[in-house]
């Protein structure tokens, strides 16, 4: 299979999933957004992601995430002073849901559904700012194209934040339970992969269903750093956390671990 019929493979997946997603939260995100203060950006683990916006500060900028889901956190950002936001995502159904929530929220937001690897070049030097979050980079095979088109959109000088789970938090992906340990069910640091999530995406309700095919890849830190280098995008910080960013009951508990990290870099 090749990384276009993935790509496809892994919309109809987040097509599937954002459904159920959907129904567990209700319309619970269609009220809050029509509260002017609402932020999703209000977990525990978000402290440190607060302080580091701050510091980049988005007032008067254009900003954008990649990927975006179904905009929550994009427009949560919108509430730190940008002027616009453009978010970008494959699934179909997540997008519908943002292009409500921004109507809802009255935010200079807009949102196109779309392959990353392939966002117009209309956007090339767009961006003061671009946001990766939690459990996003795994679904790319080659980092080193994703962060190419971070590049490509950000202005010179533009910033790069991301928070995400650590590369070892996936250790848990494919069946390990520290609780009840079998090694041979954890993911390999080493193998790239693709992995498969065969009872769906739901993280958000909990829901099991039997999902379509799916792809995701492990990727090492020091992949994701050499991509990043490679790409005109000097790293600024780099901070490790113990959040569990996941709801993953299994690996709440190892609090000695690094389970997410920071990065902030800026286009050279």
């Amino acid at each position: 299979m090749n990384n276009k019929e993935i790509t496809e493979s892994n919309r109809k997946a987040w097509n599937e999933a954002s459904t159920y997603h959907q129904k567990a939260r209700n319309n619970s995100l269609r009220i809050s957004f029509e509260n002017p203060e609402f932020t999703t950006l209000n977990r525990d683990c978000d402290g440190p992601l607060i302080e580091k916006i701050k510091k980049i500060n988005l007032s008067y900028k254009t900003i954008s995430q990649l990927p975006c889901n179904n905009g929550k956190e994009l427009l949560s950002l919108m509430r730190f002073g940008a002027k616009e936001a453009i978010g970008f995502d494959i699934s179909d159904t997540a997008i519908e849901e943002a292009k409500e929530l921004a109507e809802i929220s009255k935010l200079n937001a807009k949102f196109e559904r779309t392959d990353i690897l392939e966002i117009s070049s209309t956007y090339n030097n767009y961006f003061d700012f671009i946001y990766i979050s939690e459990g996003s980079l795994q679904w790319f095979p080659d980092l080193n194209k994703f962060f190419s088109i971070v590049s490509r959109l950000l202005k010179k000088d533009g910033d790069m934040l991301i928070f995400e789970m650590h590369p070892f938090a996936y250790f848990f992906e494919t069946g390990f339970n520290p609780n009840e340990p079998n090694f041979n069910d954890m993911t390999s640091y080493f193998l790239k992969g693709p992995y498969n999530y065969k009872e769906g995406l739901d993280y958000i309700g909990g829901v099991q269903y039997e999902a379509s095919e799916c792809f995701w890849f492990m990727h090492k830190m020091s992949d994701i750093l050499s991509a990043i280098w490679k790409n005109s995008i000097v790293i600024q910080e780099f901070n490790e956390y113990n959040f569990e960013m996941t709801n993953n009951d299994a690996i709440k508990h190892l609090n000695k671990f690094p389970l997410s990290y920071i990065l902030t870099g800026k286009k050279s």
